[in-house]
């Protein structure tokens, strides 16, 4: 028989794995880094982890998780990791699909 303490710390075992599941993704994410994982400052703001781009001219831009998220033209900021560009300084820009086509639009002409 199994004493109730031993009951209690596989039970307590059993909710911690189901937790873990339904966090999903996020959390495999979060563990992981999400290949936030470079120890390169970002290039606006100097925080780290950061991840690695590569520009327009082939060269590496590292950014970190907050502004591959945030939009740099409308200032939103979404869940997931947004369209890029070199902007004319050489740094990578994010923006949302609608800005995104709007710079593509102004950069056409």
């Amino acid at each position: 028989m199994m004493r109730k303490s031993m009951k209690k710390v596989i039970l307590g075992t059993v909710c911690a794995a189901f937790l873990m599941m339904s966090t999903g993704c996020s959390a495999v994410s979060s563990i992981t880094g999400g290949g936030y994982t470079s120890d390169e400052p970002c290039a606006w703001c100097g925080e780290t982890p950061t991840k690695e781009f590569e520009t327009s001219e082939g060269t590496p831009c590292y950014i970190c998780e907050e502004h591959t998220h945030e939009c740099g033209v409308c200032g939103k900021n979404f869940d997931e990791e947004l369209n890029h560009y070199t902007n004319l300084m050489g740094i990578e820009m994010f923006a949302c699909d609608e800005c995104y086509q709007d710079v593509q639009e102004m950069n056409q002409n």
